[in-house]
C-alpha cells in the first residue's frame, strides 16, 4: 500500500511523464503478449496446413502461402489470412475480404492461443463450405 509521500509524487507529475510512464507499460505488456501471440499465430497456421492437407488430398487446389508474418489459404477465389502485427500483438484473421477478427493480445489477456485456433478453424469450415457451394467437387 502506497504511503503519502507515493502518492504525492504521483500527483505532483506533468501530462508529460504520466504519458511517458503509460507508453513504457504498454511497451512491456507488448513484448509480455508477443510471445502467446506467437504461439496462437504457430497454432492457427498449422490448422491452415491441415486444411490444406485435406483440401488437397481432395484434388482441389488449396493454396497456402507463407507471408512475412502470417499465412494465406487461398481456396479458388476465396481466401482467409492471418497477420500478427509485432507493434501491438495483435493477430488479425481477415476472411472472405470481409473486415478482420481481432485478437489483441497486449489489451486482452484472457485469450489463448487455442481460442485462435478455433476461430481460425472454424472460418476454415466455412470457406470450404462456400467453396462447395460455389463450385460442388
Amino acid at each position: 500500500m502506497p504511503n503519502w509521500r507515493d502518492e504525492l509524487n504521483d500527483a505532483v507529475k506533468t501530462k508529460n511523464e504520466r504519458e511517458a510512464e503509460e507508453a513504457a507499460k504498454h511497451r512491456q505488456r507488448v513484448q509480455e503478449a508477443l510471445a502467446s501471440a506467437q504461439g496462437a499465430l504457430t497454432l492457427a497456421i498449422d490448422a491452415l496446413k491441415f486444411a490444406a492437407e485435406r483440401i488437397a488430398e481432395k484434388g482441389q487446389p488449396a493454396k497456402l502461402g507463407e507471408l512475412e508474418s502470417g499465412a494465406r489459404l487461398d481456396l479458388g477465389a476465396l481466401s482467409i489470412v492471418l497477420e500478427l502485427d509485432r507493434q501491438t500483438a495483435v493477430i488479425k484473421v481477415t476472411f472472405l475480404e470481409g473486415k478482420p477478427r481481432e485478437f489483441d493480445f497486449a489489451r486482452d489477456r484472457h485469450i489463448a492461443a487455442a481460442d485462435v485456433e478455433e476461430y481460425v478453424g472454424r472460418r476454415t469450415v466455412e470457406l470450404v463450405r462456400n467453396a462447395q457451394k460455389a463450385q460442388p467437387w
